[in-house]
């Protein structure tokens, strides 16, 4: 993960291992991730849930393990800053995407700011999406069974300039970006980009806004993809 804001230094990189855990470890480059050179360590105060986790600003969010909580973990301080529940009806470890992994709730930023991924039984575990204040975590706009498949169904998802977009298969070599909400203009549409799963196994997706990419893990693999968007 890398902060879009780069507030604590715009090389800086922060990973979690595996989608339980209570530990983040923090890089100063890609050069030093790639070499194993670690120089900080956090230990979280609740283990996290699924490879969700974002950095943005001074903050890092996660799902608080088998709960219904986004945390937002100050990194200067180290400590929990705040507690929300995005959605009275999110069921821990019930909806997630296709290859499992515990995200029930994923975090994701773009130029707009920061929103979660979710979804729930009553509404056929179709996605949903609530834009947060990343200070104070309050709800801005939530906006409901936006795709047309359940997440259950769905490789991965992200957010970029306002459009929600899932991903067809986390496994399969050659597979699409199938579906496109625009939360501007409350349409869907079905884009068909391709997008390709090289080492067959995709496991988090996210979009950096500052740098116009994907950052993806990809079986043990960081992988990067650069956008170009049409107006």
């Amino acid at each position: 993960m890398r902060d879009p804001l780069g507030l604590l230094g715009p090389e800086k990189i922060w990973y979690m291992n595996g989608y339980n855990g209570n530990k983040v470890l923090e890089f100063e480059g890609m050069n030093h991730f790639k070499a194993g050179q670690i120089s900080k360590t956090y230990i979280l105060p609740h283990n996290f849930d699924g490879t969700g986790a974002v950095v943005y600003g001074r903050y890092l969010y996660y799902n608080r393990a088998n709960s219904k909580y986004v945390v937002q973990y100050n990194l200067t301080t180290g400590t929990v800053t705040r507690l929300v529940i995005p959605n009275s009806s999110i069921k821990p470890r019930t909806h997630y995407y296709q290859w499992g992994g515990y995200t029930t709730m994923d975090l994701s930023v773009d130029e707009s700011g920061l929103w979660v991924l979710y979804a729930y039984e009553s509404n056929s575990g179709k996605l949903c999406a609530t834009q947060l204040d990343p200070l104070t975590m309050s709800t801005l706009h939530t906006y409901c069974g936006i795709s047309s498949e359940s997440m259950n169904s769905m490789g991965n998802a992200f957010v970029a300039c306002g459009v929600v977009y899932s991903i067809d298969s986390y496994n399969s070599a050659t597979t699409t970006i199938n579906y496109a909400y625009d939360t501007t203009k409350s349409s869907g549409t079905n884009p068909a980009i391709k997008f390709v799963n090289k080492f067959t196994y995709n496991s988090m997706v996210t979009y950096n806004p500052r740098e116009k990419v994907l950052y993806s893990w990809n079986n043990k693999r960081q992988i990067t993809y650069p956008l170009e968007f049409e107006e």
